[in-house]
């Protein structure tokens, strides 16, 4: 007797769930993605008990004939796919004829489906055994039922959370789907959050009050790249921060992905502006030709493959670097503190704030002595580099220091006047660092006496060798030894005192992740480093005239409240605060 055997429909079906289902958000993730491959211009969505009771999803779209509905519970039955060659240039959300099948073996599972007005066909099936078709009418379009999830597999259903949990996920699902498609009509019903209704509006920004609560609001628009290679989307402004990473919202051709590029070109992105522990709200949508991208590459297609990731990376981190470059963030109240840093925590899916949107709801050598030194460390403004103008309305006057550390200065020109605490050590590395940075600086390199030779393996090194020429433009130079080796023959100047095998294990970590060394994000930590090394020490007391100037070019600068670390440089204490404190205000 043979001992291998050819599994049936229904297990090979519930395998396939295994793979497709985990929980209800996923089964809701499916059933849009095949209503907005229909051409829907309205879609439904209803669930219970966070979708384990109950799960449906009703759209408008080109809806099916009687055939269509039996062959659409066919494994690897599809209207998306003819031929290999699609699989290139893929413009649909659903592919592969699993999604459907693997639901029905697992569920309760009834779908009613017309291609024109009144004459329709309903089919019933029950954890993968068709039970029943018969004529149906119902206007055109598609809707599918999904009930008691798992019941039938008790190992499966153990595996899901508590209702409140898989609730979170469900409107994680809506919120992301609802982003994408600002031109379709939502409506959202649940027995926990009651009715939202999203009409269909121009552009995505129009929703970011509804799905993501009015905080989120202040998001700021941005743009970059021409047709087909467009990015655009919206961005927290640096004085709006978060204490974990559940505000990232990335899309790629319109679908929601969790990619380890762009998450780290968004990360390399706000480096500097935001303070080390805090994060960014952003809503990012990358639009590329199909055949520049591979969705199919994760059972779930929430991962995706870029042809070209060496073009990617650069463009997305160039272009929100700009897009942050470009906001002037208010600054922090003395009385305000900077969140504290955090593990980075799971992705969290979030539910729309009812009460905020009731409309929509129905239920350089260290500066260290002498006058001389100082005016070397602090060049004239005509020689820094490309610089933005101070804010014109803004005058700002040096008062005196506190500890020979903190600038304090008056701020006139805004609605009141304001009290201006100022770090002299981290405005001076800020200064620097744009110089550096901007500017392309150069490192001086110092050659390593002897050279180092580091052992990084065989398929380390085959990674590493192709990049050994970008890392000589940052000033570390190197170059492949024997088999399996790098001969380390020198470093920047300031880099003197770092371990080579530890700098080379940081290049291959960051390839490891994105594939390519980042040169620019490389770049970038070397002339923070050196900034650090090179600005004003706190303890050390500035001239009056210098530390008027040192405020003046920290206005100058494009990215005045935070260091290249990410930590705030100025801190403000208004008039209205100040009184308060004194109690001379309620």
């Amino acid at each position: 007797m043979p001992r291998i055997r050819v599994l049936s429909d229904q297990v090979a079906n519930q395998i396939a769930a295994g793979e497709v289902v985990e929980r209800p958000a996923s089964v809701l993730k499916e059933l849009v993605e095949n209503a907005l491959d229909a051409g829907a211009t309205r879609i439904e969505v209803r669930w219970e008990e966070g979708g384990k009771r109950l799960l449906e999803v009703a759209d408008d779209g080109c809806g099916m004939a009687r055939d269509d509905l039996y062959m659409a519970l066919e494994r690897h039955a599809t209207s998306k796919v003819r031929t290999a060659d699609d699989l290139g240039h893929l413009a649909s959300f659903g592919f592969r004829g699993e999604a459907l099948p693997s639901i029905a073996s697992v569920s309760r599972f009834d779908m009613a489906s017309a291609e024109q007005e009144g004459a329709g066909h309903r089919l019933r099936c029950e954890f993968g055994v068709i039970k029943e078709v018969q004529p149906f009418s119902r206007s055109r379009g598609t809707t599918i039922t999904v009930r008691d999830l798992f019941a039938q597999l008790p190992a499966r259903k153990r595996f899901l959370k508590a209702t409140e949990t898989e609730h979170a996920h469900l409107w994680g699902v809506v919120t992301r789907m609802a982003l994408a498609t600002p031109a379709i009509h939502w409506v959202l019903e649940s027995d926990r959050s009651g009715r939202l209704t999203l009409p269909a509006v121009p552009v995505a920004g129009a929703r970011l009050g509804p799905l993501l609560g009015d905080k989120l609001t202040a998001l700021v628009p941005f743009r970059d790249g021409a047709a087909p290679w467009t990015l655009h989307g919206y961005v927290s402004p640096p004085e709006l921060s978060f204490r974990d990473r559940n505000h990232l919202y990335l899309f790629v051709n319109g679908r929601a992905v969790r990619d380890r590029l762009l998450l780290a070109a968004l990360a390399s992105a706000w480096e500097g502006f935001f303070p080390k522990g805090s994060y960014p709200a952003a809503v990012v949508f990358l639009d590329v030709p199909a055949d520049a991208v591979d969705v199919n590459v994760h059972p779930t297609k929430a991962e995706v493959r870029f042809r070209e990731p060496q073009r990617i990376f650069p463009w997305v981190g160039r272009a929100l670097r700009e897009a942050w470059s470009g906001l002037r963030g208010g600054l922090a109240s003395v009385l305000d503190l900077p969140p504290r840093p955090l593990e980075p925590e799971l992705e969290r899916p979030l539910a729309p704030v009812a009460a905020e949107h009731p409309h929509l709801w129905a239920a350089t050598p260290p500066a260290t002595g002498g006058h001389r030194a100082l005016e070397a460390a602090f060049p004239r403004r005509e020689e820094t580099s490309r610089a933005a103008e101070p804010v014109p309305e803004t005058t700002v006057r040096y008062l005196g220091s506190f500890d020979a550390t903190y600038l304090l200065a008056e701020a006139t020109g805004g609605p009141e006047p304001e009290l201006w605490l100022v770090d002299q050590h981290v405005a001076h590395e800020r200064i620097l660092y744009e110089r550096h940075f901007l500017r392309k600086h150069q490192p001086a390199v110092q050659p390593l006496m002897p050279p180092r030779v580091v052992r990084v393996g065989p398929e380390a090194l085959a990674r590493l060798a192709p990049f050994l020429d970008a890392c000589a433009e940052a000033g570390v130079e190197a170059e492949p030894f024997a088999e399996d080796a790098v001969v380390v023959r020198g470093l920047p100047d300031f880099l003197m005192d770092r371990d080579p095998e530890a700098l080379l294990a940081d290049l291959l970590q960051r390839l490891e992740e994105i594939g390519h060394v980042d040169l620019d994000h490389f770049r970038r930590e070397l002339n923070a480093e050196l900034s650090c090394r090179s600005a004003i020490k706190k303890h050390h007391h500035l001239p009056a005239d210098l530390a008027q100037r040192l405020i003046e070019d920290l206005l100058a600068c494009e990215v005045p409240h935070t260091c290249p670390h990410g930590r705030p440089v100025i801190k403000k204490l208004t008039r209205t605060e100040l009184e308060r404190s004194f109690g001379r205000r309620a």
